[in-house]
């Protein structure tokens, strides 16, 4: 059986050597049984290019105006009902002020020199350690 792809794209950015990491709200964290970090982005509408559904999801979510790196991790799970890919992408000169929608309900910019004592899944501390990689290059 065919499941329907699922493309989004999350943005983790940097202001000089901190990273903004997202905590989701408590209704989104009951609702999906996950830990609550995120990185701003979503998901594509239909005939959307990439990077402008990576532009639009991080103004939506935090308000602000980013410049893409270049893309740092790429995310792919077979899941029951459908086939989620994710592209990330080290960022960089966010511009504006923080201003967060609905789904996330606080924003922690962390220093690169505090990621280990930082609350962040493994996986995702190591996803920014790449990004940053990336973004210093």
């Amino acid at each position: 059986m065919k499941k329907p792809y699922k493309i989004a794209a999350k943005a983790i950015i940097f202001d000089g050597d901190r990273v903004l990491v997202l905590r989701k709200s408590k209704a989104e964290r009951s609702a999906k049984d996950t830990h609550g970090w995120d990185f701003p982005g979503g998901g594509l509408e239909p005939s959307e290019p990439l990077m402008e559904a990576l532009y639009r999801e991080v103004q939506e979510e935090t308000g602000l105006s980013i410049r893409v790196v270049g893309p740092a991790y790429i995310y792919d799970d077979l899941q029951e009902e459908k086939h989620l890919i994710i592209i990330k992408f080290a960022c960089r000169q966010p511009v504006g002020e923080v201003k967060l929608s609905a789904e996330h309900d606080s924003y922690h910019w962390t220093r690169m020199d505090e990621l280990d004592e930082s609350p962040y899944p493994e996986w995702m501390k190591e996803e920014i350690r790449r990004a940053y990689r990336i973004y210093m290059e």
